[in-house]
């Protein structure tokens, strides 16, 4: 999905960057009888495992062929590459206990129109998400106590 960077329209793509993560692509987690397979698989990896991923940036060149409100088209990348802007890297580490863990994540609330407006999100799914984002923040508020950072 589109967003603003700075006086350009872009797209940005996470992907895995260490060869660790890289080899896991296309190996099935176990979900049978577990609800929270995948939570435990990423939690015994990163328990031992470091990860680096990098963010890249696509910058549109052409809006007919790259357009911001039709999140369905893939922008094509003979027009414009993917640039690496950032490497993210998490070191080994034990998850939290579930129970701390529920109550840290019920005091936060992430919204990408809380960042920059240099870096806004734009387009029509994007404007959709902003709703979203924010009825399940206040329902999490309520249900926690916790206030409702607006915005």
């Amino acid at each position: 999905m589109p967003f603003l960077f700075g006086d350009y329209i872009a797209k940005f793509s996470l992907v895995p960057a260490s060869p660790a993560l890289q080899a896991l692509k296309g190996t099935e987690v176990d979900l049978h009888d577990k609800p929270d397979g995948l939570r435990l698989a990423v939690e015994d990896y990163f328990a031992t495992q470091s990860g680096e991923w990098d963010l890249r940036v696509q910058l549109c060149t052409d809006v007919k062929s790259m357009p911001v409100e039709d999140a369905s088209v893939v922008w094509p990348e003979d027009e414009s590459h993917y640039l690496t802007v950032a490497r993210l890297s998490v070191a080994p580490h034990a998850a939290q206990p579930m129970q701390a863990r529920h109550q840290e994540e019920d005091a936060l609330f992430f919204s990408p129109w809380q960042g920059l407006a240099a870096h806004r999100p734009l387009g029509s799914i994007n404007r959709v998400r902003r709703i979203a984002y924010e009825a399940s923040g206040r329902a999490r508020a309520e249900r926690s106590g916790c206030p409702f950072p607006h915005g």
